[in-house]
């Protein structure tokens, strides 16, 4: 059943990035009908593991699409954002792609504590505010692209530069406050369970890294300036990052941890 929903949930949002430009194709009816069969996709894995499976990578990268296509939800109703929305919604087809790929099953000890649900469920907010840093990055560097080969067809229905800049920087910030509060609590709910329950800490090296790619970019805007492109490069540049770490914890860990 969990392989039946995520395929009807990733057809139904792949159907206004098919088909962008007719009507029938952008009626918000088809990314609802995807959020309600997203949902039932999560809420049937729940159920079959008698909780919130936190441990599974599949769940999780369903769970991160999901973050991502309620950035679609909150982008689809702003007045020239209906590409932003779109590219969301193909990259929420993608995660979900790639989580019937993923392992399904997964334990770690204390998984099923309100310490480490927090800490999941505050690391899955981030990474979905990351992400949608990025589809804000892409299109701010298509959008200037544009410009500045001074290609203005239909350039009217494209957010300004000024709006994907403020929009990128607040996702970026957003998403950086709830990775840097899931690390956190991640480290105390690893602080009460023995190291070796862990396993390899791959991931736990990877998430830091990108958290100091993050404060760098952050820091760089708000001390040195850095806007517009610079910031655009940090937010695809640290997405390839997120997506290699997720490869790493898929093929090498299979799982988080």
């Amino acid at each position: 059943m969990l392989p039946v929903l995520a395929l009807t949930a990733a057809l139904a949002y792949l159907v206004p990035v098919a088909g962008a430009r007719r009507p029938w194709a952008a009626h918000p009816v088809w990314g609802g009908a995807g959020l309600v069969a997203h949902l039932g996709a999560l809420g049937w894995e729940a159920v079959a593991a008698q909780g919130l499976p936190l441990a599974s990578m599949r769940w999780g990268l369903t769970a991160l699409a999901l973050w991502v296509a309620l950035g679609w939800v909150f982008f689809a109703r702003r007045p020239r954002m209906e590409s932003l929305a779109t590219l969301l919604l193909g990259l929420a087809v993608v995660l979900l792609g790639v989580s019937q790929l993923a392992p399904g099953a997964g334990e770690v000890s204390g998984a099923r504590g309100a310490w480490f649900v927090a800490h999941a469920a505050l690391i899955l907010g981030g990474l979905g505010g990351l992400a949608v840093s990025f589809g804000l990055s892409v299109v701010f560097l298509f959008v200037r692209r544009r410009l500045k080969q001074k290609d203005l067809r239909g350039i009217a229905r494209l957010p300004s530069l000024d709006a994907l800049d403020r929009l990128n920087y607040q996702s970026m910030a957003v998403g950086f406050v709830a990775l840097t509060a899931g690390m956190s609590v991640g480290g105390m709910w690893a602080a009460t369970h023995p190291v070796e329950s862990l396993g390899p800490d791959v991931t736990v090296l990877g998430t830091l890294l990108i958290w100091l790619w993050y404060a760098a970019g952050l820091h760089m805007r708000l001390v040195s300036g850095w806007r517009g492109r610079l910031a655009a490069l940090f937010g695809v540049g640290g997405f390839a990052g997120m997506s290699l770490l997720i490869a790493v914890a898929g093929l090498v860990l299979r799982g988080w941890h």
